[in-house]
């Protein structure tokens, strides 16, 4: 239907405007096929993803021993620095220093808190250093206990420290008596 405008100005004709298809509503959603697309796009995703996630918790227990060797590294420097600036070299119970119990080797590290000085370490003293130096220290024992956190052993001059929270046994850490090293040996 063509119709003229009311003004008599214009001459230009217009249509009216018409529906396309008269009696019929126009809806606007997804069409079965989208919709199975999408989903199929998702599942996808999905399957890409589940693995990620669920390598976190293997993330988390190799952070936890590097820090823990970290928090051991710095506590070790602590007290050999606070040795050091005393003079207590060979000596018992440094005072103001962890527990006041902290035993120092001939080169100033820490060997115990039983009073015994020298470099020679077995699990016990490995675990007398770890208590003695480390504030906040996480549950430790020798090899007899199973319900800690880490597990101490120790021979020469050496003392390993082996994450007991996950089913891999093999994340541990050393602590050198001699020399004052903290290294991690295996964190997979």
């Amino acid at each position: 239907m063509l119709f003229l405008p009311r003004t008599g100005e214009s001459r230009h004709l217009t249509a009216a405007r018409v529906p396309r298809f008269p009696g019929r509503r126009r809806y606007r959603a997804f069409t079965l096929i989208e919709l199975v697309s999408v989903m199929v796009i998702m599942g996808i995703l999905a399957v890409n993803a589940v693995p990620r996630f669920a390598d976190l918790a293997d993330d988390a227990h190799q952070v936890v021993v590097a820090q823990t060797a970290a928090a051991l590294d710095v506590a070790v420097r602590q007290a050999y620095i606070g040795c050091i600036i005393r003079g207590y070299a060979g000596a018992d119970n440094l005072p103001s220093f962890g527990s006041g119990n902290v035993d120092f080797n001939a080169s100033c590290f820490p060997s115990s808190t039983n009073g015994i000085n020298n470099s020679n370490i077995n699990a016990n003293r490995c675990a007398q250093v770890w208590n003695g130096v480390l504030a906040l220290a996480p549950t430790i024992s020798t090899p007899a206990n199973d319900t800690t956190d880490y597990r101490a052993q120790g021979g020469g001059t050496t003392c390993t420290y082996t994450y007991r929270d996950d089913t891999d046994t093999l994340r541990r850490f050393t602590y050198n008596s001699a020399t004052g090293d903290v290294a991690i040996v295996a964190n997979p």
